[in-house]
């Protein structure tokens, strides 16, 4: 940057504490919230070193000096290129993008509804993939691949449906909840008996990919999900100020000039893409979605879509690490979300209760 782009910092009297906008001669500006900016910072270098990790750690080791040498393109032998570049590194980018498009997607749904415990699992979407991966696999005896196409429709139609039912309310809170949990007891009824009705092998199968896993993921499964990601992020950058501003309410967010309806509507796409983009690529992954934004926002003191990608990436990447090396068999990585967020649930749940008593 020259001298005539020096950066301008606002008077800390106008924007208060935490707020900070910079800019430069030629017009450019930006403003960020000093809290948050540090925050994700420190939870990308945390992310980039459970990376570091989850590359090295395993059956096979690999050392800090073959895992430079390997990312750099000269691999000290075929195994260690096989298991970094092969196995580890894909497995860990997909986890770590699956988080980040469900952690967003739950603080989507929770700023919309203004409810802590509204995410994609309660409200149906992830139901609603569920469902249609099923019915792909299990009636029209599809592969696990097209199983994640069926996913995505399904997630999908659950959001078109939400929408139509709550179209007069304007997807307030406590309508589309109780919607979206009557759509999932629903989903899940529709699970349950074609799952009865099949023969057990097939089942069994089924019932594999409904938890939610990242075994023999690769990079044919990232790929995809990242062009998807790219997509969609222009759209979340575009609404993070609105989303931003709405908390606050409906009535302070008119008074500054956010026009509520289209913002909702836009945010509320974006998160039905970001659910069916990551149940595609692993499954219904429980309670990140639910999880990572109240860390995240416990760590800023704000909405950050920045913030709760992050921490969601982490949940996932180290719930993997767990599932596949802290028990005597791998497990599902959905079989760690579940119980930790299951505990993490119902300690929500006792502070809601607290706070409203």
């Amino acid at each position: 940057m020259t001298t005539t782009e020096r950066p301008i910092v606002a008077p800390r009297h106008v924007l208060g504490d935490e707020q900070r906008v910079l800019r430069t001669r030629r017009g450019w500006s930006l403003r960020y919230h000093r809290r948050t900016a540090i925050v994700v910072g420190v939870l990308a270098l945390a992310l980039a070193l459970l990376l570091v990790a989850a590359l090295m750690l395993g059956d096979y080791v690999v050392s800090p000096a073959a895992l430079i040498d390997t990312l750099r393109g000269q691999a000290p032998d075929r195994r260690t290129e096989f298991f970094v570049l092969g196995r580890r590194l894909p497995r860990a980018l997909v986890a770590m993008t699956v988080g980040a498009c469900l952690a967003v997607a739950g603080a989507i749904f929770q700023g919309l509804t203004r409810n802590p415990l509204a995410s994609p699992d309660v409200v149906g979407v992830s139901s609603g993939a569920a469902v249609g991966a099923v019915l792909v696999m299990l009636v029209l005896e599809g592969s696990v691949d097209q199983a994640a196409i069926g996913a995505a429709v399904g997630a999908i139609v659950v959001a078109a449906v939400i929408v139509l039912l709550t179209w007069r309310s304007g997807l307030h809170g406590v309508q589309l909840i109780l919607t979206g949990i009557a759509l999932s007891v629903i989903a899940m009824a529709i699970v349950d008996y074609v799952l009865s009705q099949v023969f057990v092998a097939s089942a069994t199968t089924a019932q594999t990919w409904l938890v939610g896993s990242l075994q023999g993921r690769s990079w044919s499964d990232l790929i995809p999900a990242l062009i998807a990601l790219a997509l969609i992020t222009p759209l979340l950058i575009w609404k993070s100020a609105d989303a931003r501003v709405m908390a606050l309410g409906d009535g302070i967010a008119i008074g500054l000039g956010v026009r509520t309806t289209r913002a909702r509507w836009l945010l509320l796409v974006a998160a039905t893409l970001l659910v069916a983009v990551a149940v595609a690529t692993a499954g219904p992954i429980s309670f990140v979605a639910l999880v990572a934004p109240h860390i995240a926002r416990s760590l800023t003191k704000t909405p950050s879509f920045a913030a709760s990608a992050l921490v969601g990436a982490m949940l996932l990447l180290v719930s993997d690490l767990i599932a596949l090396y802290a028990f005597p068999a791998p497990l599902p990585a959905g079989a760690v979300t579940i119980t930790a967020g299951g505990a993490f649930f119902l300690w929500l749940l006792w502070r809601e209760g607290r706070t409203r008593a």
